[in-house]
């Protein structure tokens, strides 16, 4: 009786702190993907600066490979001698029920900018 009562008590405490254990491993996860594939897309960039279909391109592949959402936004600038490429992405959250009832959507939007001279 009395360790089924505990047990009651400390499940939904473990559960919770599994469960964000794991939300903010995918969070950092997919922004060091977004950020990456910025980057990639602005090394692509600084080579041929005015293909912009070359840039999104290669954003693309970098996230499709990390299987990363199709829906993100890419943009690129150049702006004098420095290319700027920026990712945003809506990433889902495995517990956005649990959250929804705090308020909070089940989607965060993260955004990773790279910025890198033209050679």
């Amino acid at each position: 009786g009395q360790e089924l009562v505990e047990y009651a008590l400390v499940f939904p405490l473990l559960f919770l702190l599994l469960f964000g254990l794991l939300e903010v491993g995918l969070i950092a996860y997919s922004y060091n993907t977004i950020a990456n594939a910025a980057r990639a897309g602005a090394r692509y960039g600084i080579i041929h600066p005015d293909d912009a279909a070359g840039i999104e391109s290669t954003v693309r592949s970098e996230l499709y490979t990390r299987m990363i959402s199709e829906t993100a936004t890419i943009t690129s600038a150049r702006e004098g001698d420095w290319i700027r490429v920026e990712v945003s992405c809506p990433v889902t959250l495995i517990t956005g029920a649990i959250i929804e009832a705090f308020g909070v959507g089940p989607t965060l939007e993260l955004r990773a900018v790279s910025r890198m001279p033209i050679e």
